[in-house]
């Protein structure tokens, strides 16, 4: 189970970025609904899959955390039923708005990684049990990985549609803050897990 999840994952996420790229949506609009099906049906199974996982077999850090792995599941399934929905309905701007919700969602544990290594690189272990992995950073980062990507992308649309160059600033600004966590985060990943694997093949 564990590992149908991560290798679903992998494509998953590189089929929900895929939907994200303008160009194929408007010059390739019957590989976008198909591609859209598979990543909404592999959404709601890895979801379904993660949340049995914790019920069933437990994982690491406390109950809190435990909560917000499952809300973000949650959140997948939701978001699929009604990004589904709109598109049915031709709601494009709303099926637009639930599709994204989505695919942050359904990256939460990915969010949470890059997050979390980024963190370790900058300031160690401070605030994390490495015997538990528990603690105020641990529990912060992870309401942050599900939590904040979604008010991140309601500030985004709010930013499209005004003409406050302040706000608009400010979601720039936040947004290349962002960027510089998850590459910061992404190289912690690659030197503390990707590397030693693959050199040890």
């Amino acid at each position: 189970m564990y590992a149908a999840h991560v290798l679903l994952a992998i494509v998953m996420i590189i089929g929900g970025s895929l939907q994200l790229i303008p160009a194929i949506r408007t010059k390739h609009p019957r590989f976008h609904r198909y591609n859209g099906r598979i990543f909404v049906l592999l959404a709601c199974t890895i979801s379904m899959a993660g949340i049995y996982l914790i019920l069933a077999r437990g994982t690491v850090g406390n109950t809190l955390m435990h909560g917000l792995t499952i809300f973000g599941g949650g959140v997948v399934i939701l978001s699929s039923l009604l990004a589904v929905t709109a598109a049915r309905k031709r709601n494009i701007a709303l099926h637009k708005i639930w599709a994204i919700r989505l695919y942050l969602a359904a990256n939460g544990v990915l969010f949470f990684r890059l997050m979390i290594f980024a963190w370790f690189l900058i300031f160690g272990t401070l605030g994390v049990d490495t015997t538990t992995f528990t603690g105020p950073t641990v529990l912060a980062i992870s309401i942050c990985s599900y939590v904040l990507p979604l008010l991140i992308a309601e500030l985004v649309r709010y930013a499209e549609n005004t003409t406050n160059k302040v706000i608009t600033l400010i979601t720039a600004s936040l947004m290349v803050l962002i960027a510089i966590v998850f590459l910061v985060g992404l190289f912690g990943v690659v030197l503390a897990n990707w590397f030693p694997a693959i050199v040890n093949l």
